[in-house]
């Protein structure tokens, strides 16, 4: 991917290989709250004079650790009465962490939480996180601030669980070898560009025979059903049905959008099947032996590895019959909880780690940004061509949907499991093979919430 001249080479290397950028932005917190104590005279509460402890609990991982350990000392220097204690946890391992300390009374005061997965809805249910629409109301929070389609993925039941901290647009995302396309002489993938250009682009870039193979493109299969959520979406129609409580591959339209995703692995053959994958998905970006992958906006972080291997760039997903490429909105979330006897600082916190400032050093560290149309379309992240890409995906993305019973993380398991064998070849998207997956995933989907 060519980078702006205002910008050095290594300067992009580092910002996005999670390097920390070497500038200092100012933050942006939202108004203060009132401490716990006594009532204040807008109906929150009187400033504490005491100094409050605040433990938040964060899922793991380097970008996000890198964030909170430059965030942390800003915060408690602009709020000397609050001190921030962290406590972080696998992903894998997250969801029963909070449980166990619930139950043992330990709970912190914050906690992250996503969609993904139906994390917020399970944290909802077991009485993990509470809403937030008071504190919002009693501290002037403006809500349009974030997107409103990442605000309505994390409301259930009518109540705002938390505030957007991290957000992208799905698997909306095509990544291309820029080098590749260029020495085929072909056009560059662009908004507008259809499915039919796409399989043309892929099979003038694959080549089968070479050491190693190269192969023209490889969808977002590690992920089944995101990518089946927007390639429906690209054929008109909607994975789950409005109220999430019926699955509906077995459509029309879903047995063409699964048909259209079994045909680029073997009508057309130019994705590399699950026995001729070498590693993962993103290595086999990263070491060039793809010209095309579907991914989501982390993926840009590979472009520190990749360094002058070869030039990169991104478009949104290719256009289908229903008029659009297909996008949904994904959001990680910072919430209160339930237990904690200062909510007021808690979300004090919250803000602060879903402010604009936070939301722009993520872009800088790399990967994933905040939530917020003035975080897409800051200057700062915008000196990189693909986050202009991301920005007008992002700014035109589908509400998201997940399963009515929030067994989400079942059903998308299953999913991936039950298509393995249209990708191996072993087989194809009949109508009875179709019928018989999304029967299985229905039966889930048919459970009791957990």
């Amino acid at each position: 991917m060519s980078v702006p001249q205002t910008l050095s080479r290594r300067a992009f290397l580092r910002a996005t290989s999670f390097g920390v950028a070497g500038m200092a932005l100012a933050a942006c917190a939202a108004p203060a709250a009132a401490p716990s104590g006594q009532p204040a005279a807008d109906g929150g509460a009187a400033p504490a004079a005491e100094k409050v402890t605040i433990r938040f609990h964060a899922r793991i991982g380097q970008q996000e650790d890198t964030l909170y350990d430059m965030q942390m000392p800003k915060f408690m220097e602009e709020f000397p009465n609050i001190e921030i204690v962290r406590e972080s946890f696998p992903g894998d391992e997250f969801e029963a962490k909070v449980s166990t300390m619930l139950a043992g009374n330990t709970l912190g005061d914050a906690v992250w939480s996503a969609l993904g997965g139906a994390t917020i809805n399970f944290m909802w249910a077991q009485n993990i996180v509470a809403p937030v629409d008071d504190l919002v109301s009693a501290t002037s929070v403006d809500l349009s601030q974030w997107y409103e389609g990442c605000l309505n993925a994390i409301t259930v039941e009518g109540n705002l669980l938390g505030l957007p901290f991290k957000a992208h647009p799905g698997l909306a995302v095509i990544y291309y070898n820029q080098s590749k396309f260029e020495e085929a002489g072909l056009d560059l993938p662009a908004a507008g560009w259809t499915q039919e250009q796409q399989i043309e682009m892929a099979k003038t870039l694959t080549d089968r025979t070479g050491t190693p193979p190269f192969y023209g493109y490889l969808p977002g299969t590690a992920s089944v059903w995101k990518t089946m959520v927007t390639l429906m979406r690209a054929f008109g129609g909607e994975l789950l049905n409005e109220d999430g409580a019926v699955f509906q591959l077995n459509t029309e339209l879903g047995i063409q959008a699964i048909t259209h995703l079994y045909d680029f692995f073997q009508t057309h053959q130019v994705a590399p099947t699950p026995s001729e994958m070498v590693g993962s998905a993103n290595d086999m970006w990263i070491n060039g032996s793809l010209g095309m992958l579907q991914g989501g906006t982390s993926v840009s972080v590979t472009g520190g590895t990749i360094g002058d291997r070869f030039e990169w760039m991104v478009a949104p997903n290719a256009v289908g019959p229903g008029g659009v490429g297909g996008s949904d909105y994904e959001v990680d979330a910072y919430c209160v909880t339930t237990t904690t006897q200062h909510p007021n600082e808690a979300f004090e916190w919250v803000q602060y780690l879903c402010s604009q400032d936070s939301g722009i050093q993520l872009g800088l560290i790399g990967g994933t940004v905040g939530g917020r149309p003035d975080v897409y379309g800051a200057p700062e992240l915008l000196a990189f061509p693909f986050r202009v890409v991301f920005k007008e995906i992002m700014d035109n993305a589908q509400d998201s949907r997940i399963t009515a019973n929030w067994r989400q993380r079942e059903a998308e398991a299953a999913l991936s499991q039950l298509t393995q064998p249209l990708w191996a070849g072993n087989e194809q998207p009949t109508e009875a093979f179709i019928d018989s997956v999304a029967q299985q995933i229905q039966d889930i989907m048919n459970q009791p919430r957990p």
